[in-house]
């Protein structure tokens, strides 16, 4: 083994992650693999410039082996060498390998974190959000996207199952509706965390925003402008927030004596793609509702669009309210009134209730208030 950490040109074309695994070929012992490790990484061939436990040794006069034990809570160490490991490690800035510590304890500290979108601003901040928590308790984050798709999502759960995560921030995917692999983490111990989207599971904590009172809000607007005629464009069925969001926008109309005709109620993906068919349909009807509530940005956004090279004047002809506040809506012409969310606090308290997971708290729930931003695309008559 020394002689072939010592030979540079071996080294140079060895990969770290195939030494490593070759080191736990080698042997079954946790404790020797732990000392091969640390010493790989010491060594010229991966060029370390860290603090290691030589340092620590050579300073303290003792083995590394020693070091390495204190370090490491052993028993057979006395509580005085440990402190004094401890204190001389914390000086020389030593941080212990964390490929190492997973090896030796079976766990890791990396949370994973699964997006069905990763390039929608939504999702951005409430990944800042978590990174902000987590960071600051000393974790590492994992991040990957679903692109809304069942099978992406499961393979990726598996994999950061095998990879040790200590739990798992989830927003499910649109396709989901089998909900058999996050129910493998739970009973496995590895505590799971909802945002923004919920699942049927219990022992699960979870983070969303009001959609049912976002949407009732919005929905209530609408009808304070006038509108009677309104429709709503929700997204697919099988995702909580879009049914909440529904919910809301079928009490207030209920509440204001509005009856709902069948047709009223769209579903479909909430992409720019169906956002634009939608209103090109609803142009070549010939009959326009008053307003419409969108249960997306991007949907309303393309819908305003064909309105325009059509004709149809935004807010005279048509009202329309959106749902998430994208930082683009200000800008539109006209400004797209929107509900707002609050994604970077709600990614903070996933992070949040995540750490409290881990440390054995029971599951909460919690829902945060959103805020309708009114705008010029739907202040239809008091302007």
């Amino acid at each position: 083994m020394g002689g072939l950490l010592k030979n540079e040109k071996r080294c140079e074309s060895a990969d770290k992650y195939i030494l490593q695994n070759l080191l736990l070929k080698i042997s079954d012992n946790v404790d020797c693999i732990l000392f091969f490790i640390i010493f790989a990484n010491d060594c010229k061939c991966m060029k370390h410039k860290g603090a290691t436990i030589f340092d620590i040794s050579k300073r303290l006069g003792i083995s590394a082996s020693t070091v390495s034990r204190a370090l490491n809570g052993s028993k057979l160490i006395s509580e005085q060498t440990r402190n004094k490991v401890i204190e001389e490690a914390k000086k020389i800035g030593f941080r212990p390998n964390p490929f190492a510590v997973a090896l030796k304890t079976g766990k890791t500290k990396t949370i994973g974190m699964i997006v069905p979108l990763i390039n929608r601003n939504y999702f951005v901040e409430a990944i800042a959000g978590v990174e902000e928590t987590i960071y600051a308790a000393d974790y590492d984050l994992i991040i990957a996207s679903s692109g809304n798709f069942y099978s992406r999502e499961k393979k990726i759960v598996e994999s950061m199952a095998q990879g040790k995560v200590v739990g798992v921030i989830a927003a499910v995917a649109a396709e989901t509706t089998n909900y058999d692999h996050y129910k493998i983490l739970i009973d496995n111990g590895i505590p799971v965390v909802m945002f923004d989207r919920l699942m049927p599971l219990p022992g699960m904590s979870s983070v969303v925003q009001d959609d049912f009172q976002g949407a009732y809000n919005a929905t209530n607007h609408l009808i304070q402008q006038g509108c009677r005629k309104i429709f709503h464009y929700r997204g697919l069925q099988n995702v909580s927030m879009w049914n909440a969001r529904e919910k809301g926008y079928r009490q207030a109309m209920a509440d204001a004596g509005i009856e709902i005709s069948k047709n009223w109620v769209h579903t479909a993906l909430t992409t720019p793609e169906e956002g634009a068919k939608y209103a090109a349909r609803l142009i070549l009807k010939g009959t326009l509702p008053d307003a419409i509530l969108f249960s997306g940005d991007f949907a309303a956004k393309a819908a305003m669009e064909v309105f325009a090279a059509n004709g149809v004047n935004i807010p005279k002809d048509i009202a329309i309210v959106g749902f998430v506040n994208e930082p683009w809506d200000k800008y539109l012409t006209p400004p797209l009134s929107s509900v707002e969310q609050f994604p970077y606090n709600i990614g903070r308290e996933a992070g949040r209730l995540m750490l409290n997971a881990i440390n054995g708290e029971p599951p909460q729930k919690i829902v945060y208030n959103t805020e309708l931003i009114i705008r010029e695309s739907s202040l239809k008559y008091n302007r």
